[in-house]
């Protein structure tokens, strides 16, 4: 896919992953607009299948699996240093070094969430230059896939969300995946 198709897809993505309240539902015939407008055709296909879900099923259903997926589901849940760090002190200075990405970008947070909260990413993505923000994307590709492989084995369809995601996001080069490696082993 191209940038403008990868940031328009992380937009919507990013609606797609918030919790699905009133609002949300309301929002999905513009989401589907968006979708179907998509050039790539594959991507817009997952997406419309997402969102006839969406919209058949029933609210408080889907609101209670999504709740059971994303808030009950340690591995599932939508924070991207919640795995690696789960609430230690060391995620501090993840956190900080996202506030201080976006924040390079000219991209404010505003609200309460944490900087590594899925959805607000993918906001950034949808709006700051592809280079940047995919990059902070792909830093957290080894999140990403273990949140994708998680939604698959619970048959979510989120995971086709998720997949779709995980497409748009730029490989690491090699030698940034060999760092990422060798820091892992070390514990950092």
């Amino acid at each position: 896919m191209d940038i403008e198709t990868n940031q328009t897809a992380c937009g919507i993505l990013s609606y797609l992953f918030q919790y699905p309240d009133r609002a949300w539902r309301d929002q999905l015939p513009l989401c589907r607009e968006e979708a179907e407008a998509l050039p790539d055709a594959d991507a817009g296909r997952i997406l419309i299948a997402f969102l006839q879900a969406a919209e058949e099923t029933d609210d408080m259903q889907w609101q209670d699996s999504y709740v059971r997926t994303f808030d009950f589901g340690k591995a599932s849940n939508l924070y991207l240093t919640y795995e690696q760090h789960g609430e230690e002190r060391d995620r501090g200075p993840a956190l900080l070094e996202l506030k201080r990405r976006y924040a390079a970008e000219g991209f404010e947070l505003a609200g309460s969430e944490l900087p590594d909260y899925l959805p607000l990413m993918l906001e950034f993505a949808s709006a700051a230059p592809w280079d940047s923000s995919g990059a902070l994307l792909t830093a957290r590709t080894k999140e990403l896939e273990s949140i994708r492989r998680k939604l698959a084995e619970a048959a979510s369809p989120y995971a086709a969300l998720m997949e779709l995601l995980l497409r748009m996001v730029p490989a690491m080069p090699s030698d940034e995946a060999q760092e990422s490696i060798l820091s892992a082993r070390e514990g950092g």
